[in-house]
């Protein structure tokens, strides 16, 4: 029987997988972030995450040597590339995971690439080169975190004034959020272009001998700021893209050189990108795959992701060929007006639709919710699937024009 080391946090639909297919698994988790530390669990291993040192003094104590390392979440990426190297397993070089989870780093790598792929950036250590960059480039620009996910403290500034108060209430929130989110990382922010166009991403996996099998199905976006809100947050997810076919080819070409230029081996890849009047340009690029894909491509296109994570993880190639298309939307509601969550606006009706696949309520009534730049995370997640399109079409219009997450 084959035997998992999972890094990081639990990830349920991981370890129900492996379940089923008969393979064994252990959590190496920090204790500084664990839930009841002194408590003895079978497939739990405690570690301390503050060094590498230690970590890896935790793994030579694993009663069983696991045959394959995997992380799900951004913050163990690199922890993970160091395990893998250390017990000579298929993994992520320690190189490309230090790129995959620090923008600067990315950006830099990008640089090199033999086409233009990403935007101009700095990183920022204070406010004058805050304001020097930002008089030699056109806004809007974007501040965000090098090494945080899910949108956390990302802003978007029109003009000097903006920036300037954007860049203030980030470095009184920063500490409180790296603390809950990234206990084991330095913060650092980036200042980089505004990107104008559409966004959208795509998974792949990048093969032992770095070949990157880029998947077909093009994710597309919507932001906050698409539908109104003042905020960045990833609003909805949904298949099948809507891009033309040539911007596709496009699209997928960018993708392919973003892995090729970070040198990824042995990993899932995701790949955030914009596509300007220019050309595609990579937003970031996760080491894992992107969020809720495991449900969303198995339900619209047949496609095991999970199951080709860990193909990687043994040293395996990939099988990413499709056997349906159909919709899918994965939407994340985060509030208009910050304030104490009060229920969701036409809660019942959404759970009639036809079209409603999972609905999850992350907060409590009476909880304070705000804006993902100010570091709060979404208050609902809603999943939309049907193999009949104009219904899924009429369902997400109804959840797009008539559900909110009402404050008080």
């Amino acid at each position: 029987m084959k035997t998992v080391l999972i890094v990081g946090k639990k990830f349920s639909s991981l370890t129900e997988y492996l379940s089923s297919h008969g393979m064994e698994y252990v959590f190496l988790q920090d204790v500084r972030t664990t839930k009841f530390p002194d408590k003895k669990f079978k497939r739990r291993v405690l570690a301390d995450f503050s060094t590498k040192e230690t970590i890896l003094e935790a793994v030579d104590k694993l009663k069983i040597p696991p045959d394959a390392v995997v992380a799900t979440y951004e913050d163990y990426i690199l922890p993970t590339a160091w395990i893998a190297e250390h017990l000579g397993l298929p993994g992520l070089p320690v190189a490309a995971a230090e790129a995959c989870t620090d923008k600067y780093i990315m950006r830099s790598m990008f640089r090199e690439a033999p086409e233009k792929i990403s935007p101009d950036f700095i990183e920022v250590g204070n406010e004058a080169e805050l304001v020097e960059f930002a008089r030699n480039h056109s806004f809007p620009l974007i501040l965000k975190p090098a090494n945080l996910s899910k949108s956390l403290l990302v802003t978007k500034s029109r003009d000097m004034e903006e920036l300037v108060g954007n860049y203030r209430r980030t470095m009184d929130n920063i500490e409180r959020v790296y603390k809950k989110y990234a206990p084991n990382r330095k913060p650092k922010l980036v200042l980089e272009e505004f990107l104008e166009g559409s966004i959208h991403s795509v998974d792949a996996f990048v093969d032992k001998e770095g070949m990157s099998h880029v998947m077909e199905q093009i994710v597309d976006y919507q932001t906050g700021y698409d539908i109104g809100y003042d905020d960045n947050f990833h609003y909805s997810r949904i298949l099948p893209s809507k891009l033309s076919p040539e911007a596709q080819v496009d699209f997928l070409h960018c993708a392919e050189i973003g892995c090729r230029a970070l040198g990824m081996r042995n990993s899932p890849a995701h790949i955030e990108i914009i596509v300007t009047k220019d050309g595609p340009r990579i937003v970031e690029i996760g080491a894992r795959n992107g969020g809720y894909r495991e449900r969303m491509h198995w339900l619209a296109n047949g496609i095991d992701i999970t199951g080709n994570m860990l193909r990687l993880a043994f040293g395996d190639k990939p099988k990413i060929i499709a056997t349906k298309n159909e919709s899918i939307a994965v939407l994340e509601l985060f509030p208009k007006t910050p304030g104490f969550f009060a229920g969701i606006k036409n809660e019942e009706e959404l759970r009639s639709l036809l079209s409603l696949n999972y609905l999850s309520i992350k907060t409590k009534i009476g909880d304070f919710i705000g804006k993902s730049s100010d570091g709060y995370k979404m208050a609902v997640v809603v999943i939309l699937h049907n193999s009949d399109s104009k219904q899924f079409l009429r369902d997400l219009d109804f959840v797009n024009n008539s559900v909110e997450v009402a404050t008080s």
